[in-house]
């Protein structure tokens, strides 16, 4: 069979060829848009407690907040009636123009459900997971303070939010390449050559780099605000706010170690561009020199992403409306270091979209592609 006749095999039939993420994609989009209506009338009949309670959420993000509970209620309820109705309706069309409109209307329902309903609540609850992992054994408190945090109706439902923008994604990442006619497994399609294949490689790892400059640049500026209190160092306070930081010691090894986690997410956005993102490095006793899984690395840049994106576009709508608030005050330390956030979650979605294009090998599906290669 022609690499054409593969990738027209991959592309139409599914449930026959591509990935088992291929396969099961709509009926994923479909679960997740029925749970999405069954928690908005658990929450209209209280039988569930609602997430849109505390305006003050607004400032990172949380949009919904900024209105009566029912309105974020009937939100929730109409996006996943529309996504219901679009996985049942799309996979049976038929027609270039009627799918490609499907399409359409696909990535405004993953737009609003990734970048309308998430808010910044979950960056915290990534951030404050490592930190409490470990200050949780020197401050027992925050153990028990911390699991709290996961069950209150935000947490969940910016889990669910979450959950839904990353089925969506792939949901229609598969359509798109259904409508186009590529392969399911890799995106290919029958005018692939190994010449496109090398200045396609290139764009991206040239994308890459830009995007992970400015990524890095943008997430520089939180661990700059934290990490000088380390030494004594306030920045951007008044000796009566940096007294009171100092006379709680939590709060001060809270905030060393979320910066110190900030830093640490700039040095692994550099992998997105680096030969260890693509290999594991030597003192990595037991991995060195194995391949990096792709998804390992898309799927965090993904989500921390999306995250950044909502608090930045919170803290944003919060200048607007002149609702500005940071836990320090409003200084433009560290207000730039919150709204940088928006910047940074553009940027690191474009790193790790390039990546993983760049990242694509020969497919064990159309028999397409090129050997992996390093990005030198």
């Amino acid at each position: 069979m022609t690499h054409t006749g593969h990738a027209e095999r991959a592309a139409h039939a599914p449930g026959q060829a591509g990935p088992w993420w291929a396969r099961w994609s709509v009926p994923m989009a479909l679960t997740w848009s029925a749970l999405a209506v069954a928690v908005a009338l658990g929450w209209a009949g209280g039988l569930l407690p609602t997430p849109f309670t505390n305006p003050g959420l607004v400032v990172i993000g949380d949009l919904l907040s900024a209105f009566d509970p029912m309105v974020g209620t009937a939100f929730t309820l109409v996006l996943g009636m529309l996504g219901a109705g679009w996985a049942v309706v799309a996979p049976r069309l038929r027609g270039v123009p009627a799918r490609q409109a499907a399409l359409v209307v696909g990535w405004l329902l993953a737009a609003v459900t990734g970048l309308g309903m998430l808010s910044g609540h979950l960056l915290a609850m990534l951030g404050y997971t490592p930190v409490t992992l470990v200050l949780g054994w020197f401050v027992p408190e925050m153990w028990p303070g911390y699991l709290a945090a996961l069950a209150t109706p935000d947490t969940l439902f910016q889990v669910l939010t979450l959950a839904g923008a990353l089925i969506w994604g792939v949901t229609l990442l598969n359509y798109g390449r259904s409508v186009r006619g590529a392969c399911a497994g890799c995106g290919r399609h029958e005018g692939w050559s190994p010449e496109g294949e090398e200045r396609t490689r290139f764009r991206a790892l040239r994308t890459g780099r830009v995007a992970v400059a400015i990524a890095v640049s943008c997430a520089l500026v939180y661990p700059a605000m934290r990490l000088p209190w380390l030494f004594g160092i306030p920045v951007g306070m008044d000796d009566a706010a940096w007294a009171e930081i100092q006379a709680s010691p939590d709060t001060l090894a809270t905030g060393i170690g979320l910066g110190s986690a900030g830093l640490v997410g700039a040095v692994l956005v550099l992998g997105l561009v680096r030969n260890w993102g693509v290999r594991f490095p030597r003192w990595m006793v037991g991995l060195s020199g194995r391949r990096v899984p792709v998804a390992l690395a898309v799927v965090p840049a993904s989500i921390v992403a999306l995250t950044f994106l909502a608090i930045g576009r919170g803290f944003v709508v919060a200048i607007v409306t002149d609702q500005l608030n940071t836990p320090i005050g409003t200084a433009w330390e560290h207000v730039a270091a919150f709204v940088l956030m928006l910047p940074y979650g553009i940027a690191l979605l474009v790193a790790a979209a390039a990546y993983a294009v760049r990242r694509r090998a020969a497919c064990g599906i159309c028999a397409q592609g090129l050997p992996e290669t390093l990005p030198r």
